[in-house]
């Protein structure tokens, strides 16, 4: 985790990322990123003959990382490398992006981020896959957030819902996905998680309520 200090906040605001307004992802208002302050933890259990898991219960299923160093803090505007990220985790799952429900978006809200995100995931499951990012509603925090978002995609597959799109407004016609703009009753199976850090370091991690 990441504590929230001054510190932190000034170098959030020295890199033109903090937004002095709610945090809109995806919205064509979009200002940056609002902070937030959480801690996250996780026991993650082997699936096996020994230790079977249900079929409701929420499993990793697959992970995908890269790293595109194209800038310090920017990521690389093609979105390339996130794109590979996420068939990486396909590819471990030994699932189709076809067969994907629902997308917990790193979502950012900066101009930037959203953008180069938006072209990865159109890239690999096309305009229509269900997303939104929970940035809008909890801020970004930090260290936590790709563990904390991951959990978000546990209990959207455990409890039989996907979480809308928090704060946004007006779309932004610039960009290719509509996130959702409600929360949706959905029997989910599959769900991936994005986390997209500093450095161009990517993270996916895909969730499912069974192995295919």
């Amino acid at each position: 985790m990441d504590s929230l200090c001054l510190t932190t906040l000034h170098g959030f605001h020295a890199l033109e990322l903090l937004s002095s307004e709610p945090c809109r992802p995806w919205d064509v208002h979009r200002r940056g990123i609002s902070i937030g302050e959480a801690a996250a933890f996780a026991l993650v259990e082997p699936v096996g003959p020994e230790t079977p898991a249900s079929g409701d219960e929420p499993c990793v299923l697959g992970v995908g990382e890269t790293s595109d160093a194209w800038h310090m803090s920017s990521p690389h505007p093609d979105g390339t490398w996130a794109a590979r990220a996420m068939r990486e985790a396909l590819a471990q799952a030994g699932i189709e992006a076809s067969a994907v429900d629902y997308i917990n978006l790193h979502g950012t809200g900066t101009l930037a981020n959203d953008a180069a995100e938006d072209r990865a995931v159109r890239e690999v499951f096309g305009a229509d896959i269900a997303c939104s990012s929970t940035k809008g509603g909890i801020g970004h925090t930090l260290g936590a957030s790709g563990l904390t978002e991951a959990l978000f995609c546990a209990l959207c597959l455990q409890e039989g819902f996907l979480p809308p799109n928090f704060n946004q407004v007006e779309a932004d016609p610039a960009l290719g996905l509509r996130p959702l703009g409600e929360a949706v009753p959905v029997a989910a199976r599959y769900a991936l998680s994005n986390s997209f850090g500093f450095g161009g370091s990517n993270a996916s991690v895909l969730l499912g309520r069974s192995r295919p």
